[in-house]
């Protein structure tokens, strides 16, 4: 297989060669915690009107035990301590801070980063293990950006009037791949109102609930195959060679490649 080092190299290829390529770019494509920085410019996505980072940020300011599920590398996180000081009122002790992820590569990576910060990282993901690896009410925040989770072990481990804060990627995003790809209709139960329901059946109080439609950009059929590498559960199974025919009419159109993007946001409390 050749090595391209810039994949925008498009001059006098032959379609086997740009065939080659971008088959290259799909099975070499490895993300770094969450970072999506080699897309910078080629994605442009919009932003929900709601600032999650500053609601967790607020939240933890007022907490005392902390715990962010899906903290990926630990960038999200480390930033959020790195303002909390000047969030929290003069004098107060900070929160005892514990993280959890579940995608392997990730672990040691967050382990890193978020140990000069006095943050343990467990290995934990609700697709993979029944319980949540803490006591009854040992949390009395829990934090979660777009990762899954168990309602009901997240209800266990709040403490008596703690919180759960959650924004979700809505499993309908980005329909637009999957019906250029196959892969059918995404996943109606990851939805808002679904996961309302979800709270409210665990005896948890809603205090905020939200969803946003927007668009993600991109600019050229290249990076659409690197997001797909990044985030196969879009479009699983995806693969460059079986769909040769739309990924040419896609490289060969002059506009934008657009696409749907769903976030909701839940606020909710354990009375």
């Amino acid at each position: 297989m050749p090595e391209y080092a810039d994949s925008s190299r498009t001059r006098d290829e032959t379609p086997h060669e740009r065939h080659e390529r971008w088959a290259w770019i799909h099975e070499t494509a490895a993300m770094t915690g969450w970072d999506f920085s080699p897309l910078a410019g080629r994605l442009v996505a919009d932003d929900p009107p709601w600032d999650f980072d500053q609601i967790c940020l607020d939240a933890m300011a007022e907490s005392s035990r902390c715990l962010d599920m899906g903290t990926g590398g630990g960038e999200r996180l480390s930033e959020l301590i790195d303002r909390l000081d000047e969030a929290r009122p003069p004098g107060e002790p900070p929160p005892t801070i514990s993280a959890a992820e579940g995608w392997e590569p990730n672990v040691p990576l967050a382990a890193s980063t978020l140990q000069d910060y006095g943050v343990e990282v467990t290995r934990y993901d609700s697709e993979h293990h029944p319980e949540m690896p803490w006591g009854d009410g040992e949390f009395d925040l829990v934090t979660n950006r777009h990762e899954s989770y168990d309602l009901a072990e997240v209800a266990r481990v709040l403490s008596p009037g703690g919180l759960f804060l959650t924004q979700q990627v809505d499993g309908t995003e980005a329909q637009e791949f999957r019906d250029l790809f196959g892969g059918g209709v995404g996943d109606l139960h990851q939805q808002l109102e679904p996961c309302v329901s979800d709270a409210e059946s665990q005896g948890l109080s809603i205090e905020a609930a939200r969803k946003w439609q927007g668009t993600m950009r991109f600019t050229d059929v290249e990076a659409v195959i690197e997001y797909l590498a990044y985030i196969p559960w879009d479009v699983p199974g995806f693969a460059v060679r079986s769909n040769l025919d739309v990924l040419r009419r896609l490289a060969e159109s002059s506009e934008p490649i657009t696409v749907t993007q769903k976030r909701f946001l839940i606020v909710a409390h354990k009375p």
